[in-house]
């Protein structure tokens, strides 16, 4: 059996480079992926898991004021402290949408 020659050997070894180069590229960056968790859900960068985590913030503020207001009205409370309650709710919803951290 023969072995290969350093005149076979070089042209096998750079084609073996040739294909195995443009490789690395690609399987180096799929492996430095970094992914980000906010409320249950995967994000793949730093933005836009701040961006759902400033709609959290924004949402529950809304909903916090929203529902401390409607509750205070039906109790019988008065204007200004109906404004009061939904105020400390907005207040509360929005310490609660904001939380958690990516």
């Amino acid at each position: 059996m023969r072995f290969a020659t350093p005149r076979t050997f070089a042209p096998m070894l750079i084609a073996a480079l040739a294909f195995a180069v443009p490789s690395l590229p690609a399987a180096a960056k799929q492996h430095n992926n970094q992914r980000y968790e906010y409320d249950g859900r995967y994000y793949n960068n730093v933005a836009q898991c701040q961006a759902a985590k400033r709609k959290a913030r924004k949402d529950g503020t809304i909903v916090g004021a929203a529902v401390a207001g409607v509750g205070a009205a039906v109790l019988g409370a008065t204007l200004g402290e109906t404004a009061l309650i939904a105020g400390g709710g907005a207040l509360v919803g929005n310490q609660l949408g904001k939380s958690k951290k990516c």
